[in-house]
């Protein structure tokens, strides 16, 4: 169940960078969102590992903290990796 949270957080962050950052835009709604999506898997996942107990209550305050965080660093790595640079 915890799965579907993080995922879920994963998808409105998606949305959200989609909006606010432009480098998203190049991979389209769909791309910003399926991108939101693996990073907010991705930080819950590592966050209930961190966590020992996490294993049997499921959605944690770190897990949802690193699944944001984890979603905001694939869209910023994103703008990052595609800008476009000058040639000298």
């Amino acid at each position: 169940m915890a799965i579907f949270v993080y995922t879920f957080i994963g998808l409105v962050i998606g949305v959200l960078s989609f909006v606010a950052m432009p480098a998203t835009r190049l991979v389209g709604l769909w791309g910003g969102v399926l991108l939101g999506m693996v990073g907010g898997t991705l930080g819950g996942i590592i966050g209930t590992t961190i966590a020992p107990r996490a294993m049997y209550s499921g959605i944690t305050p770190l897990g949802i903290i690193l699944a944001v965080i984890a979603a905001l660093l694939v869209s910023v790595g994103l703008m990052l990796v595609s800008q476009r640079r000058p040639v000298s």
